[in-house]
């Protein structure tokens, strides 16, 4: 049973989430120039967290209980120390080994931390009066502004060829344009 206490999978230790709303300030006057020069503001925000702890399993059946739940290998040392937390290897994999057989393993349940995350959107618009009180909102929108790459949780599967390594990622900057008509 003190195996299967732990964080929990959703558990990230750290976050921060700031977000700002800037108005620019216009030229003034009253020409063509200056309206089109005038009503934009920026906008942005930032998410930075840690990563979540996840389990190491087995993909075998060591201690001959059928199918079930996943069965874990024995831990030696802290995972989360030695690996080189790239792509190819994210945790030190060499912190697991096979335990004997019709045993279960004393790793714990989410003992490995998953990359973190970091991200910064942006936006850039301006509103435009069209009469009657209805208002033109034009905005151009950039999603992963700084096109960070985020990883996602590494293979978690003991003892595999790919074991530790990571194959996918969030997605990189994406941009969109967009109208919105207020009334």
């Amino acid at each position: 049973m003190a195996a299967e206490e732990a964080r929990s999978s959703f558990d990230h230790r750290h976050r921060f989430v700031g977000s700002v709303t800037y108005a620019l300030p216009g030229p003034g006057g009253s020409g063509f120039a200056s309206k089109l020069a005038s009503g934009w503001q920026v906008n942005g925000v930032v998410l930075l967290e840690s990563g979540a702890p996840f389990t190491v399993n087995l993909g075998i059946d060591r201690a001959n209980v059928g199918a079930g739940p996943a069965q874990r290998p024995d831990m030696t040392c802290d995972p989360n120390e030695g690996g080189a937390k790239t792509a190819q290897q994210w945790f030190n994999t060499n912190c697991f080994v096979l335990q004997p057989q019709f045993t279960f393993g004393n790793a714990p349940r989410n003992p490995v931390l998953s990359p973190g995350y970091a991200n910064v959107d942006a936006a850039l618009q301006k509103e435009v009066a069209v009469g009657r009180g209805t208002r033109l909102q034009f905005r151009w929108e950039i999603f992963n502004l700084l096109n960070r790459t985020n990883f996602d949780v590494p293979n978690r599967v003991a003892f595999t060829g790919n074991f530790g390594r990571i194959f996918s990622a969030k997605p990189p900057r994406q941009m969109q344009f967009g109208v919105k008509v207020l009334f």
